[in-house]
């Protein structure tokens, strides 16, 4: 088999967009995923989207997810021309409630700092918010509309992202372990399998999650990244009791297209640990019921996890590995991995084919923790 021009490691949201990203310019890519259904974070997310409006986030994240988030409509667009898979994108708005006064005065800070970064908000009473969400806890002091708040199904757009990518001629394999990172003085030159097959390239990417920093670490190559739990719960209800989503109470609601409400999530660190726990599942439950108490007669559908790839200041890994040559990062998205995925794609893959980026991406990169 012909060598390809670039090497995926990792078939998550970001290695899968940026595998569609370059094979759209025809460049002959290959995607390694160890897991047969895709990244591990990525089908765990509830994928709740919104450009990034925490009072205190940095200027160059803002501007990246604002970016990203004005490409999905043209992003699940072309996904399903392409393949047929509807990634099920709603722009339902977001609603944020407080039931708590701390909380409310979080909600005005958030208010405040909407309208400088172009974001539209509306300040709601109680009873304003009651009447968008007549199922909402009696408890609500104040909360806020994002209209543009929008949310997708998660499974399918990853599905969707490497099926488009596949039609286009990548080629995609999954149930793949990558063993180590195989290097040429200071360049890396391809990846060695866990089976002793070696695949040459002439770039790799590594976008591996939280998995990354181990892989790297072979050559020598410190990324400051690390697993963060994530529980996640769903219940259903006929008819779906709330239209927007809706954060509050320490979790957040997100009504999906099959009439399921997501609950979600837990921020736990527990290493490589996956499994679902009694503490975990409880939490969400207890806080979702008493965000919208009509979720209690709801029924219980099921209930799963995944590991965020998390950087020590919460933004994103992205770009050069110090002198490496051939070799780009794309890891420690936190929890907004499905959120940066299509300008982190598109970003990564004018990195790995020569290109300038169309964004700054020197905010992002490794160099920051030296």
């Amino acid at each position: 088999m012909a060598h390809p021009d670039v090497l995926i490691v990792g078939g998550g949201v970001i290695g899968a967009a940026t595998a569609f990203y370059l094979s759209a310019q025809g460049v002959k890519v290959t995607l390694l995923e160890r897991r047969h259904d895709g990244g591990h974070a990525s089908n765990a997310s509830a994928a709740v989207l919104h450009p990034i409006e925490e009072p205190d986030a940095p200027v160059h994240i803002r501007k990246l997810s604002e970016a990203s988030f004005a490409m999905f409509p043209e992003l699940v667009d072309e996904i399903r021309e392409i393949t047929g898979i509807d990634s099920s994108l709603q722009q339902c708005g977001w609603l944020r409630v407080a039931l708590l006064e701390a909380a409310a005065d979080d909600l005005r800070a958030r208010f405040r700092a909407a309208a400088p970064h172009g974001h539209v908000a509306e300040w709601l009473s109680p009873e304003d918010v009651w009447e968008l969400e007549p199922s909402l806890s009696p408890a609500i002091l104040a909360g806020i509309r994002l209209p543009a708040g929008a949310q997708l199904y998660a499974p399918a757009f990853l599905r969707g992202l490497l099926q488009g990518a596949a039609m286009r001629g990548a080629h995609i394999r999954t149930g793949v372990e990558v063993a180590a990172l195989v290097t040429d003085g200071n360049a890396v030159t391809g990846v060695q399998l866990a089976d002793g097959e070696s695949i040459f390239a002439g770039h790799t990417v590594v976008a591996g999650g939280a998995w990354s920093a181990a892989l790297l670490g072979r050559i020598g190559i410190t990324v400051p990244v690390q697993p963060l739990r994530g529980q996640i719960l769903s219940l259903h209800a006929t008819p779906t009791p709330l239209k927007h989503v809706v954060f509050g109470a320490d979790v957040y609601l997100a009504p999906k297209a099959d009439g399921s409400t997501v609950v979600g999530a837990t921020v736990e660190q527990a290493g490589f640990d996956d499994r679902l726990t009694g503490d975990g599942v409880n939490f969400l439950l207890l806080h979702g019921i008493r965000l919208a108490p009509i979720l209690g007669s709801a029924t219980f559908r099921r209930a799963w996890v995944g590991l965020r790839p998390a950087s020590p200041d919460g933004l994103p890994i992205l770009g050069p590995a110090g002198d490496w040559k051939q070799l780009s990062l794309a890891t420690g998205l936190t929890m907004e991995g499905i959120l940066l995925s299509p300008i982190t794609g598109r970003l990564i893959a004018q990195l790995a084919t020569g290109k300038a980026p169309d964004l700054p991406i020197e905010p992002f990169g490794l160099q920051r923790f030296a």
